[in-house]
């Protein structure tokens, strides 16, 4: 589910919903919780109490309290809250616009590799300072004041600054990289599109390059063919529907830009070196 519709739908009274921000707390006293979503706009989560894990592409990462995290718009998980206490987390959604705004109005420029492969989560320890700005956003959602979008747009700029001034930043920096990254990047145009049935020629025509530009371009930033890395996109989020999601080997297969369940299984068997097994199937 597109995660900021289902906090309309289920967490509205805890929430502030603005054009471009929604802040939200989410509160959990279920064990073993598990909730599968599209995050649907650049995402913070500060954890406040309790530990959950993300099962993403890149494998699972363990978040607990006084732990937080950074994911991009685009990215699938799902998200399994374990142990026996209670599970509690601040949520601050921002989108692309809004990112970028933020990015800009820093005291200092952000030197950016263009061609830096960096992941889409970043995983941080919250700090004394974050702890009290991250209150704030906690209190706003309890009084709800006027000026909501104003006010958390500044304590989240106030968080970024936050990180770019500690031990972090280094990481930080080079994660900003893809937070920022929008649908003229070619990294980022791929990274929304792979799943489309498009030809190659159909791709680069989109992204606005002519076919030679696209797959030069293409071959400097993922070391790959266009097709090979499509395929390898492909194959990776069908595993992740199957053995995360539950999703039939037919149904992944489709979701994820494959016209056949035989194309899939082969291109799995090829990358995975393994046969999808009787119960996928």
């Amino acid at each position: 589910m597109n995660t900021i519709e289902y906090i309309k739908e289920h967490h509205s009274k805890d929430s502030i919903i603005t054009k471009d921000i929604v802040l939200a707390k989410f509160c959990t006293a279920e064990n073993n919780y598990k909730h599968s979503s599209v995050i649907s706009s650049n995402l913070l989560n500060i954890v406040y109490r309790g530990t959950k894990i993300l099962h993403t592409i890149d494998g699972d990462i363990k978040i607990k309290a006084g732990e937080a995290f950074f994911i991009t718009k685009g990215e699938y998980i799902m998200s399994e809250v374990i142990g026996d206490e209670d599970y509690e987390c601040l949520l601050v959604f921002f989108d692309h616009h809004l990112t970028q705004k933020l990015i800009s109005e820093l005291p200092f420029k952000l030197k950016f590799n263009k061609y830096t492969d960096t992941k889409n989560l970043f995983k941080f320890e919250v700090d004394s300072f974050f702890q009290n700005t991250a209150d704030t956003l906690k209190l706003y959602l309890e009084d709800k004041p006027k000026f909501s979008d104003e006010l958390i747009s500044l304590k989240l700029k106030e968080l970024i600054l936050l990180i770019l001034g500690s031990k972090s930043k280094d990481n930080f920096i080079s994660f900003c990289q893809n937070l920022t990254l929008d649908k003229s990047d070619l990294k980022s145009f791929m990274e929304s599109n792979f799943e489309k049935d498009l030809s190659i020629d159909e791709f680069a025509k989109l992204s606005g390059r002519s076919l030679s530009g696209f797959k030069s371009e293409f071959k400097s930033i993922f070391n790959e063919t266009p097709m090979q890395w499509i395929l390898k996109k492909r194959v990776e989020k069908g595993k992740f529907l199957i053995h995360e999601l539950g999703y039939d080997v037919g149904t992944a297969a489709l979701s994820v830009g494959f016209k056949t369940h035989a194309h899939f299984s082969r291109v799995y068997k090829k990358q995975f070196n393994t046969n999808l097994s009787l119960k996928d199937k």
